[in-house]
């Protein structure tokens, strides 16, 4: 049995994303040591957090009394390196954490696990700052810690998905309100300061339209439909009011919703060069100028003295809503709909990555190049070409910048694949992006203990399931609860 190998099967694997594989490795390293120190009679804890209110931080295992020969207050971090030249950032960065963090410790044990060059304690620059001592465990000390109770490593290994799965339900069920509030104040410090370190992008989907009452995806797409058929009616002089047109467009949402690309290919056709001009006319006609969601964006926007807050908007809605308060708010910036095409230093990129369609076409140039996802060949052409420049200009800012979605569903699989790739040019593990969402409860009103329960359970494991893709989640129980939590940020 070759132990050292079945690891690295995880930390390498191609049937899972690397955010799948580093909460496995964590789980089987977690299980094993915390054995391992349990047989010695000594007190261990795994995820143990410090500070009970404000602030806090968790490691993944405590010794308080030691092990081995590690005398006093010991802490385990462990890191998935996937590529062998990443091991020595690791180490420095999780060093100088610790070095801010990790006060009223005793000694720090990183547990790096991964294929290694040379002999890693050599390269340790050792600094006399320390609080603490510092010692590295390569994978080959690892295999020897599971050798020492195959059995249980046998069992963890074999069934990592239903360990991982009882965690998430086991944490669903002690979450309470605090532990939301915890959290929401938790990241919106973070993203507070990602955006005064001026390295904070918004990622912005049809929610931030809805309260302008622009039309949704799937109304856009009902209304179009219903202006076809509506179309060849009146050539046989059948005439329907607009309360027929909106009582068939609020039904046949139903029927798109789940497929509404299917639909566009006909749309194209049957429309052929006048689709633009009845796109637009349909997502503007019941529009705003503004609503509350849209002000605090834009006052995101708005540059404090001596920075620039937030970096870029990718936008994937059509519509010049944002490109409209910002003029109100003499903010410079630059629409980008298409290749070759970028800001100056002093204007904000707003990326409209699938597709373009500006309240007043003459206020822009050679908008027909505008990508405009909508159809089912420009979606696939997305997911095809990895180096379309909507494609390229995402993964920038996912790989080099903390990203912030609003809007979103974050089920787009286009997007979903860019995470993917992000998530693996990432040397720490750690979440890195977050996305508001709209909180699911089931039967919202019933107060059965029993569904509260699984409720709760959902909602961690939800939280599980966008950690894979590197994403933190703010919850909200209301949509109008955003613009408050954008101007958190602010301040």
């Amino acid at each position: 049995m070759d132990i050292k190998k079945m690891i690295l099967e995880i930390v390498n694997t191609e049937q899972n994303n690397i955010r799948y594989s580093a909460v496995a490795i964590e789980k089987l390293v977690n299980t094993v040591i915390y054995d391992y120190i349990e047989r010695q009679g000594k007190e261990v804890f795994v995820n143990h957090r410090v500070g009970d209110k404000g602030p806090h931080t968790e490691y993944d295992i405590y010794a308080p009394d030691g092990l081995d020969d590690y005398v006093g207050r010991t802490v385990f971090d462990i890191k998935m390196v996937r590529h062998r030249m990443n091991y020595r950032r690791v180490i420095d960065h999780t060093v100088g954490r610790f070095a801010i963090q990790g006060e009223g410790i005793d000694n720090l044990i990183i547990v790096l696990v991964g294929e290694t060059s040379g002999n890693i304690k050599s390269t340790i620059l050792h600094n006399s700052n320390l609080t603490f001592n510092l010692d590295i465990w390569d994978i080959d000390k690892l295999v020897e810690i599971c050798k020492r109770n195959i059995d249980l490593f046998l069992n963890v290994y074999e069934n990592l998905s239903k360990y991982i799965i009882k965690d998430a339900i086991s944490e669903g069920i002690k979450r309470d309100i605090h532990t939301n509030a915890e959290k929401r104040e938790k990241y919106l410090k973070q993203l507070s300061g990602e955006y005064h370190n001026d390295n904070l992008v918004l990622f912005l989907g049809a929610g931030v339209s809805r309260d302008a009452n622009i039309s949704t995806w799937e109304a856009l797409i009902s209304e179009l439909f219903v202006a076809l058929i509506n179309k060849e009616m009146d050539t046989k002089d059948i005439k329907l009011t607009d309360a027929d047109r909106d009582d068939i467009v609020a039904s046949i949402k139903n029927q798109n919703g789940y497929s509404p690309l299917l639909q566009i290919r006909f749309l194209r056709q049957g429309f052929e060069d006048n689709l633009e001009n009845i796109v637009r006319e349909i997502l503007y006609k019941r529009v705003k100028k503004t609503s509350d969601l849209l002000k605090e964006i834009v006052q995101l926007c708005v540059p404090n003295r001596g920075k620039t807050g937030i970096q870029a908007i990718i936008n994937y809605n059509f519509d010049d809503l944002i490109e409209k308060h910002l003029e109100n708010q003499r903010v410079k910036y630059r629409s980008i709909y298409s290749d070759g095409v970028k800001p100056n230093s002093d204007e904000l990129g707003i990326y409209h990555v699938h597709g373009f369609l500006p309240q007043n076409k003459g206020d822009y140039e050679n908008l027909a190049k505008s990508l405009l996802v909508f159809s089912e060949e420009g979606y696939h052409k997305l997911l095809l070409e990895p180096y379309n420049w909507a494609n390229m200009s995402q993964l920038n800012y996912l790989t080099n910048n903390t990203c912030l979605f609003i809007g979103l569903s974050m089920t787009d699989p286009n997007l979903r694949r860019l995470l993917d790739i992000s998530s693996q040019k990432n040397f720490d593990e750690n979440c890195t992006h977050y996305a508001i969402l709209k909180r699911f409860t089931i039967n919202e009103n019933n107060d059965n203990d029993k569904i509260i329960t699984f409720n709760k359970i959902n909602e961690e494991l939800q939280e599980s399931f966008f950690s894979e893709l590197g994403i933190n989640i703010i919850w909200v129980d209301n949509y109008n609860d955003i613009p408050e939590l954008l101007n958190e940020i602010k301040k």
